[in-house]
């Protein structure tokens, strides 16, 4: 490019022009979005239970794949991630056990149909406990509550799925939220965070503020004050990296 000389201006690196390209992406670890759709309007359904906000996934693809990379989705629900992934140039690879509409396979997130190594980005979007009536398919993962040690089991075998199929220096991505209920707190995310890494690298935690949800009404406010207890207000985002140093599953 052109030196600037005789302009006023220095010369600007390429790298600066990159950084112009990337002041929409979100730069602290809180993320806020209006709405579901905010961004990518026509990206999953809105009135899908725990739909992915679809400017989360667009940071997600955006900071951590090129476009023609793969981005899985291996709990695909209404498809945000993947038609998020698709506007933005990427290749797509979206599944979930109950599938809701054209353009998501079935199969199941413990057993992912892709080549070891073949992917840049693993976005999951999974349930956090039994609270969630996903559908009928007794494997479903929102079948197993977030107090029994087996819900940790079966997220480490999707997790093993997720190393699996990451090139080394790969990203996940994992969005999963804390409960309360009938009086009992879980922490599912640290519990969760302990079990990824055994074989991720964090890169970060982001809070992930929910909207939309059906907790947020002022009765469910007004109970919350009255018994003394916290509404969920966010879902944690772990971002974490596959090794560069490994290789296979």
């Amino acid at each position: 490019m052109a030196s600037g000389r005789g302009t006023g201006f220095e010369a600007i690196s390429a790298d600066a022009w990159s950084m112009l390209a990337r002041t929409d992406l979100e730069a602290s670890t809180c993320w806020d979005f209006p709405s579901q759709s905010y961004g990518h309007p026509g990206a999953g359904d809105a009135r899908f239970n725990g739909v992915t906000p679809a400017q989360c996934a667009m940071n997600l693809v955006r900071r951590y794949t090129r476009p023609g990379e793969i981005v899985a989705d291996p709990m695909a629900g209404s498809g945000t991630i993947g038609d998020v992934a698709r506007a933005l140039g990427r290749r797509a690879v979206s599944f979930d056990l109950v599938v809701r509409r054209a353009g998501i396979a079935r199969a199941d997130a413990r057993s992912w149909p892709l080549r070891n190594e073949s992917t840049a980005l693993a976005v999951i979007d999974s349930p956090y406990s039994d609270n969630i009536d996903y559908g009928a398919d007794p494997r479903g993962l929102g079948r197993i509550s977030c107090r029994d040690p087996r819900f940790y089991e079966e997220m480490s075998r999707v997790a093993s799925e997720a190393h699996r199929v990451l090139r080394p220096g790969g990203v996940l991505g994992w969005i999963i939220c804390d409960e309360y209920r009938r009086g009992v707190y879980t922490p599912v995310g640290f519990r969760l965070l302990a079990v990824l890494a055994r074989l991720f690298e964090p890169i970060d935690t982001i809070a992930l503020v929910r909207h939309n949800d059906r907790s947020a009404s002022p009765m469910w406010e007004h109970r919350a004050r009255r018994f003394n207890f916290f509404l969920r207000g966010f879902k944690f985002l772990f971002i974490l990296r596959k090794p560069r140093g490994e290789t296979g599953g």
